[in-house]
């Protein structure tokens, strides 16, 4: 005869059984919906399998940016996924920028192995704060055209370029960014694509502004923003390098960019990564210590942050900057004395 004792422990026993049984199917239905998200989508794309898709991917963008895009487009149907495998394969920083012709409903591996290899054109990279000779250089380089040639593309007479000035050369308007150079590309059509893209990026600001207080054409600006794509070493320095810009403009004071100095002396087939006293007395109108005013043109390609800072310099009274750090971090006053206090220190840091 069973006691009231035992009926009692069999009564707990069965309840720790059914909690067991619950536990184990929660799991298992975590899994389960884990595995169904995890492939949602393998059985077809959201739109139908075969449509022909262009992506165009950018230099610096990420691999998050990348499988968005494709998701968006059709081309896979898990950016989720797309992230996944390409960290897994170890291809995360390995897809190269450029226009890629691929089509709806593909594979993530496929799609990997095209982007990693890298478009069928020739990727050209212009980095911010080249000068147009170091362009020609470049495009030179690839391998596909002559020097002549491109020389004679920077000169033509057919190219759209809305804001330049008669007679100017094309300095600080091709606009630094990788680059597609197609199988049927010219000098001509890469060049004027630089020059585009510069329209494309300045569409974005508001050119009539007066930033900090003084009224500059768009070229002018260009001008500004070449200096500080030159001057600052660091991001968050760009619209500090500005203001000092405009604040000596608006004083009628030398800009003393010893970047422009540096310049001229390019001009002249010397490159001068350090100044001497002896450099500064160059007989040049890039010489912004013995003349007033912007220099004649820019005096390399700006970036669109130098861009923005040009537009939107930080609200204050500094005349003065020094690098004080190794990182290239600048220190900004006012006072003169206190950027002889800076200078020396930064001096004896070894950073001067």
């Amino acid at each position: 005869m069973t006691t009231r004792v035992e009926r009692r422990v069999r009564r707990r026993r069965r309840s720790r059984g059914l909690v067991v049984v619950l536990a184990f199917l929660v799991l298992v239905s975590g899994v389960l919906y884990g595995a169904f998200t995890l492939t949602r989508g393998r059985d077809g794309p959201k739109v139908a399998a075969g449509k022909p898709v262009t992506l165009t991917v950018l230099a610096g963008q990420g691999t998050r940016e990348i499988a968005t895009e494709l998701e968006r487009l059709g081309v896979v149907d898990s950016a989720g996924r797309f992230r996944r495998v390409a960290a897994d394969r170890g291809l995360d920083s390995a897809l190269r920028p450029g226009s890629y012709s691929l089509a709806t409903g593909m594979p993530v591996d496929q799609v990997l192995d095209i982007m990693a290899k890298g478009p069928g054109g020739i990727a050209l990279t212009i980095p911010e704060g080249f000068t147009q000779n170091q362009i020609v250089e470049k495009l030179v380089t690839v391998g596909r055209f002559k020097r002549a040639e491109v020389l004679a593309a920077m000169r033509g007479q057919k190219l759209i370029a809305p804001h330049r000035p008669k007679g100017k050369p094309l300095e600080g308007l091709l606009f630094p960014q990788t680059y597609e150079i197609k199988k049927d590309d010219t000098p001509a059509t890469v060049v004027q694509a630089m020059l585009d893209q510069l329209q494309a990026v300045l569409a974005n600001y508001d050119l009539s502004a007066r930033p900090g207080g003084v009224k500059l054409t768009p070229y002018e600006i260009l001008i500004v923003a070449s200096m500080i794509e030159r001057e600052a070493k660091l991001p968050g320095d760009r619209p500090k390098v500005a203001a000092v810009i405009y604040n000596r403009l608006r004083r009628d004071m030398p800009l003393q960019v010893d970047a422009t100095i540096q310049y001229a002396w390019r001009l002249r087939g010397k490159v001068k990564t350090r100044l001497s006293l002896e450099d500064l007395k160059i007989g040049s109108p890039y010489n912004t210590y013995r003349n007033v005013g912007l220099p004649p043109t820019p005096i390399a390609s700006p970036g669109e942050e130098s861009i923005q800072a040009a537009l939107q310099p930080s609200n204050a009274n500094w005349l003065y900057y020094v690098v004080v750090a190794a990182d290239g971090r600048s220190a900004f006053t006012a006072d003169y004395q206190q950027f002889l206090k800076l200078k020396e220190q930064a001096k004896a840091d070894g950073v001067a």
